[in-house]
């Protein structure tokens, strides 16, 4: 049966979540705002509607959109622990607040800083690689999509490397809750996450003002909001969550994915050694193909039309990014993979206007970095098992592969040159 329309699919239904392009193509065709019958929700889908809907961030709020009904549990354990409120400071704030805590981070992730990095980088993509070269296999997200982005953001925050176990716990139990596919027990287990990542942060703070190092961590601490105020523990600890995750999930994501992507088409695999000033078109082409982030909520603050639908004012509204990047509206042959692509950064993957994900430039250059590491130091890149199908985490927001599997021989180059 040809399947057409969106109400033909159930969006919280695991086999949605699990492969939800066919429903995506349902959306795009039949209905690009679609209010979710089991949720109450919209979803907006096309390309074009996103970026007008992005274009009036005052109407699509994200600090409206971002809140969660946390179960009664949940809320017991952050009273009974101390645990304060997350303030709205970035990617959960709206103008001009919004604008004014950007400001104080923005500098440290320009692109003339990732570009300065990429010695630096190279050495922790090679550090990985030679962490499993010689045995001829490697399971991906474990040994070198997770260490990659986990050590450059511990080394930019200023904090220990030997603590990454623990910072990719809280990354993740700071997630799992948006993704509204977990159980009630784990929604507690990541508030137990949260406090802990909280005294953690609180205790390296305090340590960076009895004594300023160089590192981000300082820099947040001694910055002055405007000129007039430091930020307090609430709004700090509220940017070191956020910093945190962004500088890891979404570019774990990525880079297994591309793995994987390149694992199936070992035909590009050729083409990028052939040409490798294509690296860069490769990992936008993989942030467009599997965007690591899916969609993220808005709420209406007024009434408004949106492709010919009034959505009411105090709707949730989800903007489905990775919908977009396959609108064939926007993109030739969108369902097709192909790093060859030249019009590919038009991606969503970021996000885009005033909340376009902050640290952008460094994410695409440590996906570049790595994947071409795996490219050029890694000989007939396959599948462990050639009958493998990706599982991906339950979200609703992120889209993530959880064990990559693989083997390969290793080629006659060694480290990389920067």
């Amino acid at each position: 049966m040809n399947v057409k329309h969106p109400g033909d699919f159930k969006f919280t239904d695991p086999d949605t979540q699990e492969c939800p392009y066919a429903f995506y193509r349902a959306l795009r065709n039949e209905a690009p705002v679609y209010k979710v019958p089991e949720t109450g929700f919209y979803i907006v889908s096309s390309h074009e509607l996103i970026m007008e809907a992005l274009r009036q961030p005052l109407v699509f709020s994200s600090r409206l959109g971002f809140r969660t009904d946390a179960p009664e549990e949940v809320k017991r354990v952050f009273e009974e622990e101390g645990f304060g409120e997350e303030v709205p400071t970035l990617v959960s704030n709206d103008p001009p607040e919004h604008t004014r805590f950007r400001k104080l981070v923005e500098n440290a992730f320009t692109p003339k800083r990732v570009a300065s990095m990429e010695a630096y980088m190279v050495k922790i993509v090679d550090e990985a690689i030679d962490s499993f070269v010689d045995r001829g296999e490697a399971e991906i997200v474990s040994e070198y999509a997770v260490p990659i982005p986990m050590k450059i953001i511990a080394d930019q925050l200023g904090v220990a490397r030997e603590d990454m176990d623990r910072f990719k716990r809280w990354s993740d139990a700071s997630v799992e809750p948006l993704g509204m596919m977990i159980s009630k027990e784990r929604h507690v287990e990541c508030a137990y996450q949260m406090v802990e990542f909280e005294r953690y942060f609180l205790q390296r703070l305090e340590e960076r003002r009895r004594q300023r190092t160089d590192d981000m961590l300082s820099d947040l601490v001694y910055a002055q909001v405007e000129g007039e105020r430091q930020l307090d523990d609430r709004e700090l600890l509220s940017i070191c969550r956020q910093l945190l995750v962004a500088g890891n999930e979404t570019t774990t994501n990525t880079i297994t994915s591309g793995v994987w992507l390149l694992a199936r088409h070992p035909e590009q695999v050729r083409v990028l050694r052939e040409k490798p000033e294509l690296y860069g078109r490769l990992a936008e082409e993989v942030l467009r193909y599997e965007s690591p982030v899916q969609g993220l909520f808005r709420m209406t603050t007024q009434d408004i039309e949106l492709g010919g639908v009034t959505i009411p004012k105090g709707s949730r509204v989800n903007l489905r990014y990775g919908a977009a990047n396959r609108d064939e509206c926007a993109f030739a042959n969108a369902e097709e993979f192909d790093p060859q692509r030249t019009d590919a950064r038009r991606h969503l993957a970021f996000g885009n206007g005033i909340h376009h994900c902050i640290g952008q430039a460094l994410a695409r250059q440590e996906i570049k970095l790595a994947l071409r590491g795996i490219v050029e130091r890694l000989e007939n890149l396959r599948l462990a098992d050639p009958d493998f199908e990706p599982e991906h985490h339950p979200s609703m927001i992120l889209r993530g592969i959880k064990t990559l599997p693989v083997k390969f021989e290793k080629r006659h180059a060694t480290a990389l040159v920067a």
